[in-house]
């Protein structure tokens, strides 16, 4: 497969992520800091992302086709945008620059 086709997977795997963080799929498990629960988009099940462990329960990543997987890109931009409001809120005052 070229490069071009690719990378045009991976940003339609991305552009899925992103859907699911922005519909509030994303849930940390209490307790267990590197492990989060992803709700399926169609909403008939959930997926359990283990960071440290560098795994996801979804049939894309069980079956080694697709790595990694929408779920596991979810968490990560998920954490991305929670570290970004954590800086934000840090330099109150602070107006961004037009």
């Amino acid at each position: 497969m070229a490069l071009k086709e690719r990378m045009f997977g991976f940003l339609g795997k991305l552009e899925r992520a992103l859907a699911l963080v922005e519909a509030g799929k994303v849930h940390p498990v209490v307790g267990r800091p590197q492990v989060f629960v992803v709700e399926s988009q169609e909403g008939r099940g959930h997926y359990l992302v283990d960071l440290e462990g560098e795994t996801c329960t979804c049939p894309a990543w069980t079956s080694g086709k697709t790595r990694p997987c929408k779920h596991l890109l979810a968490v990560v931009v998920h954490l991305w945008r929670e570290g970004q409001d954590r800086r934000e809120a840090a330099r109150p005052g602070e107006r961004p620059v037009a």
